[in-house]
């Protein structure tokens, strides 16, 4: 069984087995290099996995900080409307007192003048001037009502 090798067919087995362990070792060399790279593309993808997460939170709390800050401008507008709308109350709140108690002092020397007059009537003896005296009363007196409700509702 044991039959003899050529020695050509010697050196082309050795040559086949050099070029066998060179092939081998070129591929472990390249399954080495392939597996370090492999290695460091996996730590760079956690780290940018770990970047965009925090890129992700950031923009979340930018878009929260727009949001609060769209309220906050939002909220400043309307207190300032607000304290508008409290400045135009007063103006014409002042207006309408300042009118009431004008119409009140008329009215009271409306009431002090009729009262001169029903005294000057009744002293002088003229009969003819009480119904006119008292026409003018009641005249001024509806119109005194009516102007404090205009004052009392507005």
């Amino acid at each position: 069984m044991a039959q003899a090798l050529s020695e050509e067919e010697f050196q082309r087995m050795q040559a086949q087995l050099l070029e066998l362990r060179t092939n081998n070792y070129q591929l472990s060399d390249e399954l080495r290099k392939n597996g370090v790279e492999l290695t460091s593309l996996r730590q760079k993808v956690a780290y940018l996995d770990k970047e965009f997460s925090k890129a992700q939170k950031a923009l979340s709390k930018s878009k929260k900080a727009q949001e609060v800050e769209v309220l906050l401008s939002e909220n400043e507008m309307l207190q300032a409307k607000l304290h508008s709308q409290e400045e135009d109350f007063r103006l014409q709140n002042s207006t309408l007192m300042a009118e009431f108690s004008k119409l009140c002092s008329q009215m009271e020397q409306l009431e002090q003048e009729n009262q001169q007059l029903k005294e000057g009537a009744a002293g002088a003896g003229v009969a003819q001037a009480g119904p006119l005296v008292d026409g003018e009363l009641l005249r001024l007196q509806a119109e005194n009502t009516a102007l404090q409700k205009n004052v009392a509702g507005a």
